[in-house]
């Protein structure tokens, strides 16, 4: 098994609180799941997009897979993409998160070729980054003992893992603004989203 080949990207949430399939949502003709994946195909031979109506993406150049243990929300995600993937370690990010640094991605890979850790996840401020990050196939059993317990924060799982921690401060050196854990939930993120762009422009 390659150390590094696959990429999820979780599209399973409900996007209650923006009132649409928010991964759908079309920017300059292409819908945000299509513009992370987009991002990704780059450096990532084994693209997943995990999602509860896969009826959505089939058109995607991506496999299309669905949660294997259900009602788990996006822990069940995590774990039907790491399941999935073809490599020991697997990028993960969500539908909603449109921006992606190759940069930080490569520098994550660095790490976790150095230490094999169980994942490599960045802090910001006091709190973790689920996204965005680098987990490792090994804690598929943890998360499923875990499912099985109610437990559905993937901190729980990881908490008890080898992780290497990357700093707030290291990760700004990638992306200054943080932009890469920009998650559209509602309306005024997408106006967020919009901002950012158009000053990179």
């Amino acid at each position: 098994m390659n150390l590094f080949g696959s990429a999820v990207v979780l599209a399973g949430g409900k996007s209650s609180r923006m009132g649409f399939d928010k991964a759908l949502i079309k920017i300059q003709d292409k819908s945000m799941v299509e513009m992370v994946l987009g991002q990704l195909e780059g450096i990532f031979d084994d693209l997943i997009v995990v999602t509860n109506t896969p009826e959505n993406y089939e058109h995607l150049n991506a496999r299309i897979v669905t949660d294997i243990l259900k009602g788990a929300g996006p822990l069940g995600g995590i774990h039907a993409g790491l399941k999935t993937a073809e490599s020991r370690y697997v990028f993960l990010t969500a539908c909603d998160m449109p921006f992606i640094s190759i940069e930080y991605i490569n520098y994550m890979k660095k790490i976790a070729r150095t230490y094999l850790p169980d994942a490599v996840i960045s802090e910001k401020g006091k709190w973790v980054e689920p996204f965005h990050s680098f987990y490792s196939r090994d804690i598929i059993p943890d998360i499923e003992i875990n499912i099985k317990n109610n437990l559905y924060k993937i901190y729980d799982t990881l908490k008890q893992k080898c992780l290497v921690k990357v700093s707030e401060e290291k990760v700004r050196e990638y992306s200054p603004d943080l932009r890469i854990f920009l998650n559209i939930n509602n309306r005024e993120d997408l106006k967020a989203f919009y901002s950012i762009r158009d000053r990179s422009d």
